[in-house]
């Protein structure tokens, strides 16, 4: 009886745990990845819900303000490595970050989606590949950023912008003749109509994956997301709801 009774209590406990909140932080200001200000919509939204979905338990949002000193690092020491969240997502992949996660005994599972520096041309224009990298006048991007380092260290003619929107205007009005934009950028409405080309420049620098970050003490919960995600990525979940947001499709590296 009293082995019945424990058996009982315990599948009790499972059924509850299993029946808990997904407590998932994601960044309150990083459209289209996600916004507080926009709480239904995002990438990173729809990422959470598709692995709470399949976990088989319902979702909570917790909307974190990365510091500006601190960054990133920050933000996970603050929520994640102190229990407000199970999962982190939007965790870029890379060996500096595998770094500060190992420091705050923090793992990853692999990438979710793959961001990356595409080359673009002005609406009509050819999709721009190598020879028009080649041939061009000037060439885009945002200063000190790794597509700027990028074309430095290739000696292509580069022309560096404050920002994305800039970028992107200088390459309208004819200001350059291509451009090297990170591919969230691209997401923008005001971006869409730009002619890019399929994948970023055959350079690891200029690609990145999106990963989830979770506690390495949590190694039940580390193991079924690790899990969800490959096989959620596999089906193709991810780049549908990537594709719903405008994001251009790169292969994480």
């Amino acid at each position: 009886m009293r082995h019945t009774l424990a058996g009982l209590m315990l599948a009790c406990a499972a059924a509850a745990a299993a029946a808990a909140p997904l407590a998932v932080c994601v960044d309150a200001d990083d459209a289209p990845f996600s916004s507080a200000a926009a709480p239904e919509r995002g990438i990173d939204v729809g990422v959470a819900q598709a692995l709470a979905e399949r976990l088989g338990r319902p979702l909570k949002l917790v909307w974190v303000t990365v510091p500006n000193r601190g960054g990133l690092g920050k933000a996970l020491r603050q929520t994640l490595a102190a229990g407000e969240c199970e999962a982190y997502l939007g965790v870029p992949q890379g060996p500096e970050m595998a770094r500060e996660l190992a420091e705050r005994q923090l793992a990853a599972s692999g990438a979710y989606l793959g961001l990356g520096y595409l080359l673009v041309a002005a609406p009509g224009k050819p999709v721009p590949g190598a020879a028009a990298l080649r041939a061009a006048r000037k060439i885009g991007a945002v200063s000190a950023t790794p597509a700027d380092l990028y074309l430095h260290r290739m000696k292509l003619p580069r022309a560096p912008y404050g920002n994305s929107a800039a970028l992107i205007a200088a390459l309208r009005t004819g200001e350059v003749d291509l451009a090297l934009v990170w591919s969230s950028a691209l997401a923008d409405e005001a971006a869409r109509d730009l002619v890019r080309a399929d994948a970023p420049p055959d350079d690891a620098d200029l690609r990145t994956g999106l990963a989830v970050a979770l506690r390495r003490a949590d190694a039940d919960l580390a193991q079924q997301l690790t899990a969800a995600v490959d096989a959620l990525r596999a089906e193709g979940r991810f780049d549908a709801i990537a594709a719903r947001h405008g994001l251009p499709r790169v292969a994480p590296p």
